[in-house]
């Protein structure tokens, strides 16, 4: 044969793969429809049909005899049955695979766990395995949810009792008051300054957490001496602290400079003595020391009161978050009382790119229970 026999054998096969290409296209464009497996059938026979029709064409050019064009065309539709029938079988099972895709999908749709399980394709595998790891993230997402919608109406309803109950009081002082049946009206007057205080402390905790949630706390860095922040705090609340019988101390050697917003950042150290002058026994001391840690200011605020057990330490500054021990009650009620002055400390503190972490004292330090430790981590300039 010649280059121009060649040439012409070649275009046949390639013009009799083009007509059965464009016939396959049609047939599924119109079919777009239809199962997998008729796609897959019609894809094979179209490839058998490329095949015979270059044979054919072949022939009617004579260049293969009449003997050996029946045998190839025999041959060829041999094949083409059995590779229409393993198509079909091995469609079966991608239909199978695709249908079960479909159904994990719906489940994952409907709030239903999806398992892994093996595809016959690698694609197909794959795609199972996403939607099982998408039923474990959605899982953990719902889980998550329903933990943080209970807490919610945890904290509604302890925020609820904590302004009912001041209110409770303030309404029945001022009847007393203006009946003019108090005997006392200066300790009702005191009272009533005092519920005031605590109501105010309350709805501030929720104002800032407000904020704090909708993402619109509003930071003016600047380098700061921790160290006079935190003597300024403790000068302000020593007083009271001793009103109490506690006495409240500043340890602090060195100058700490930190980059922070002084009156968000005095904000949460005050929720922190606060909370340790609230929680100090009779005759206790509370401690308030600054130094640098690892590259980094830090502030620590120690009390001598019942501790934290192991198990509540990781709670401590969830909003709300009460133990069973013995801080669960303050003995003195000086903050709003809805656990939130530790929520919001480690958001600023968060905030400003530190840390705020709490841990059990030593024992036998200083005598007596060991209390707890709380840690505020700030960075450096």
């Amino acid at each position: 044969m010649t280059i121009a026999d060649y040439a012409q054998v070649l275009g046949f096969a390639a013009g009799s793969a083009l007509v059965a290409g464009l016939l396959a296209a049609i047939v599924l464009r119109l079919a777009r429809r239809a199962p997998l497996v008729v796609h897959v059938i019609v894809i094979v026979a179209a490839a058998v049909g490329a095949v015979a029709g270059g044979i054919a064409l072949t022939a009617g050019g004579m260049y293969i005899n009449d003997a050996d064009t029946m045998v190839a065309l025999s041959v060829t539709a041999a094949s083409g049955v059995v590779s229409l029938a393993m198509a079909l079988l091995l469609t079966l099972a991608l239909s199978r695979d695709a249908r079960g895709l479909g159904r994990d999908a719906r489940r994952l749709g409907a709030g239903d766990t999806v398992e892994p399980a093996r595809r016959v394709t690698a694609e197909l595998d794959a795609v199972q395995g996403e939607l099982a790891e998408s039923s474990d993230r959605l899982a953990a997402a719902r889980a998550a949810s329903e933990r943080a919608e209970a807490a919610r109406r945890d904290l509604v309803a302890r925020i609820a009792h904590d302004l009912l109950a001041p209110l409770a009081s303030i309404r029945a002082i001022a009847e007393t008051l203006e009946d003019g049946l108090s005997t006392e009206p200066e300790r009702h007057a005191h009272q009533l300054g005092s519920h005031v205080t605590r109501l105010h402390a309350l709805i501030g905790d929720l104002f800032e957490l407000s904020r704090i949630d909708a993402g619109t706390l509003a930071l003016s860095p600047e380098t700061v001496s921790l160290t006079d922040l935190a003597s300024d705090v403790v000068a302000d609340f020593a007083p009271l602290a001793a009103q109490h019988d506690v006495t409240l101390e500043l340890a602090a050697t060195d100058a700490v400079t930190a980059v922070v917003d002084a009156q968000a950042l005095s904000r949460a150290l005050i929720n922190v003595v606060v909370n340790a002058i609230e929680h100090s026994p009779v005759g206790g001391v509370v401690t308030v020391a600054v130094d640098e840690h690892e590259g980094a200011g830090r502030v620590r605020v120690r009390d001598r009161g019942p501790g934290i057990a192991e198990a509540d330490l990781p709670h401590v500054f969830d909003a709300g978050w009460r133990a069973d021990a013995a801080r669960t009650s303050p003995r003195l009620g000086l903050a709003g009382g809805a656990g939130l002055g530790l929520a919001i400390t480690r958001a600023i503190l968060e905030a400003h790119g530190g840390s705020a972490s709490a841990a059990r004292g030593e024992p036998g330090a200083t005598g007596g229970a060991g209390g707890a430790e709380f840690t505020l981590l700030l960075p450096r300039p």
